[in-house]
C-alpha cells in the first residue's frame, strides 16, 4: 500500500516537473502566430486599430521573450460584417 502510494506521488512530480521544463521560454528559431483584434465604426479605422494592437503585442512578445531582434512576416487582416467594424490582424513572428 504504502509503496504504491510513493509511486503514485512520484509519478505526480515527474509530471509537474516535466509541465515546467516544456513551459520554458521560447528558444531560438522558433515561430509564433501572433494576433489582435479591433473595433472602430469603419473597417479602416478597425484595422488602423487591430495593426496598432498587433505591433504592441509582437513588441511585448519579444521582450517577454528577452529577444533582441525578431523576424516578422506578412500582416493579414480579416474583417467581419455588422453594425461595428471588428478586425482581426495576424503576424508569423519568428526569432
Amino acid at each position: 500500500m504504502l509503496r504504491t502510494t510513493l509511486i503514485a506521488a512520484g509519478a505526480a512530480l515527474c509530471a509537474i516537473a516535466v509541465t515546467m521544463v516544456v513551459s520554458e521560454p521560447v528558444q531560438a528559431g522558433s515561430c509564433v502566430m501572433v494576433s489582435a483584434k479591433g473595433r472602430g465604426l469603419s473597417d479602416g479605422a478597425a484595422g488602423k486599430r487591430a495593426d496598432a494592437k498587433l505591433d504592441r503585442h509582437v513588441k511585448r512578445w519579444a521582450h517577454k521573450n528577452k529577444l533582441a531582434t525578431v523576424r516578422v512576416g506578412d500582416p493579414s487582416t480579416a474583417c467581419g460584417k455588422g453594425m461595428a467594424a471588428k478586425c482581426t490582424a495576424s503576424k508569423k513572428v519568428c526569432s
